[in-house]
């Protein structure tokens, strides 16, 4: 799963030079790739859900979700997508990520956890999407907890994971839906609620929706229910408009113009706040609403979470003129 710093810098979380111990193809246009620590010592702990950050080249630092499992410290797995309309990342990866090399990934980071006290976890992949459901199910085994993981693909030829996961110690929860051989997912018979069942879905954007309105007409509660984007979704028509963010912690005031967000003006002020995707899918600009009307416009926050926060990359004050105030 791929996304892109605005200002190519991790100030939260070391980098790590490790060794590519493994690329190999998995499909005709996905690449799956192990790293291991340049000592063969154990890396940083992840939890399921976890991504790294990805250093391609100088101009290309990306960020990918993890498939290995969280109990085995001895190597991150990440799989990439030759995307044909993204920005080159991942056209270069492939190209020159080989065995052997060495590179700079980031620790892992967590904005896609699992609730490992779910009575019920439904984890529905689609395509490129299965990865981060791959380390949850490693997860959910290890607790003996309750789960089923789908991996839905248009075409049986593009699904890269079907070898790996028939050969996992949990395969038996697995189940494999490919529109081309008359197994497309029925949403409304597989999601089935009960008492905290929790349900994870990523993967196109039309294939989320589906699961997630499929969820809720079936009585998963939001709280309950869990996406990841991994490109931008296609944006509403917004009307930008100038306003006025302070900063609770400093008491200094910044007028944000119509021409841009507030985390470039922020940026370009010197004011220390973490940017990466700069789309509001990836949820590192988040910080709490101190006071004033926000037009959210992130992907992120559900509705409860937009009462009290904000992703800054993306959403404004509601009104011209507005004054928001944040926890910063």
């Amino acid at each position: 799963l791929e996304h892109e710093y605005i200002n190519g810098a991790v100030t939260d979380a070391p980098i790590l030079q490790v060794r590519l111990s493994k690329a190999k193809a998995i499909s005709q246009r996905i690449m799956q790739y192990q790293f291991t620590r340049l000592d063969g010592g154990p890396l940083p702990a992840a939890t399921a859900g976890s991504h790294i950050d990805v250093l391609i080249a100088p101009e290309f630092l990306r960020q990918y979700s993890l498939s290995s499992d969280p109990a085995d410290t001895s190597h991150y797995q990440i799989a990439v997508l030759h995307e044909d309309q993204g920005r080159g990342g991942s056209a270069l990866m492939q190209r020159i990520f080989t065995a052997g090399r060495k590179v700079f990934v980031s620790k892992p980071t967590n904005h896609f956890p699992v609730a490992e006290e779910a009575s019920k976890s439904y984890l529905m992949g689609g395509g490129i999407g299965i990865t981060p459901m791959i380390a949850m199910a490693h997860r959910l085994h290890t607790l003996g907890a309750d789960f089923a993981l789908h991996y839905c693909c248009s075409r049986a030829q593009d699904a890269g994971f079907e070898d790996d996961l028939k050969h996992m110690p949990w395969a038996d929860k697995v189940h494999l839906h490919y529109s081309d051989q008359g197994s497309r997912a029925n949403l409304s018979t597989l999601l089935n609620y009960q008492t905290q069942a929790h349900v994870y879905t990523c993967g196109p954007e039309n294939f989320m929706q589906a699961v997630l309105d499929t969820a809720q007409a079936n009585g998963f509660p939001e709280q309950q229910r869990h996406m990841e984007y991994f490109s931008v979704p296609d944006l509403p028509q917004y009307d930008n408009h100038e306003f006025t963010l302070r900063l609770s912690q400093s008491q200094q005031e910044f007028h944000i113009p119509a021409t841009q967000s507030a985390t470039e003006v922020l940026l370009e002020a010197g004011i220390n706040i973490e940017v990466k995707c700069a789309d509001g899918i990836c949820g590192v600009c988040k910080c709490a609403i101190v006071s004033g009307q926000v037009e959210h416009r992130d992907f992120v926050l559900s509705n409860q979470q937009r009462q009290t926060h904000i992703i800054l990359c993306q959403s404004r004050a509601a009104q011209a003129g507005g004054v928001l105030e944040v926890d910063v």
